[in-house]
């Protein structure tokens, strides 16, 4: 019943690498050279903190997209529910089915569903319209195939955004252990300025 389903692709990128608007994170490869930068001023902690923003930004992003994923894997689960149904109404149009309803939070009871000919379906946040009963399926295939896109989508953009976070953890530890280093032959050099009293 479900078959279909497999052979739906992704959208394509085109020249993006991802769907959603995530800034690139470039993997700093000569501290030096990258802090200094005149937004740096050659300070290692200023560099520190923007790598931080960086990291923030794609935490807040990557649940966002957690969010929106679990929102749509709902609504095809949904879907799916729907199209079973539809079907089964398609398979025996003059039939009486029995089907759990339920009429309260955690609260089912079983009903008795006399033959459907039409179904009313939502397609919208507040529009419901009524379909005859292939024009359903048909329907309800179209929303399948978009929610299942949309779930290619978060996934391929929530993979890409790992990869983002995982290059500024690199960056993060780069930065802070160049920053150490340079604490350290500071203190070195300061030590040795210093000459030793008789």
């Amino acid at each position: 019943m479900f078959a279909f389903m497999e052979s739906i692709e992704k959208p394509l990128l085109g020249d993006r690498k991802s769907y959603m608007p995530i800034t690139v994170a470039k993997l700093i490869d000569e501290v030096e050279s990258y802090i200094a930068k005149p937004e740096f001023f050659s300070d290692v902690q200023v560099a520190l903190k923007l790598q931080r923003i960086y990291y923030l930004q794609y935490n807040e992003l990557a649940a966002k997209l957690e969010s929106d994923l679990a929102m749509v894997l709902s609504r095809l689960e949904a879907a799916k529910n729907n199209l079973e149904l539809v079907k089964k109404f398609i398979a025996n149009p003059d039939e009486e089915h029995q089907t759990l309803m339920q009429i309260a939070q955690g609260i089912f009871r079983w009903v008795t569903v006399q033959p459907v000919k039409k179904v009313t379906l939502q397609v919208g946040t507040v529009l419901q319209m009524e379909f005859e009963l292939q024009e359903a399926e048909e329907y309800i295939k179209k929303d399948i195939t978009s929610l299942v896109q949309q779930r290619l989508q978060h996934e391929h953009d929530i993979d890409y955004l790992q990869d983002q976070v995982n290059t500024i953890e690199m960056n993060l530890a780069v930065l802070y252990k160049h920053g150490v280093e340079k604490q350290k032959r500071a203190l070195e050099g300061g030590l040795a300025g210093l000459s030793p009293r008789p």
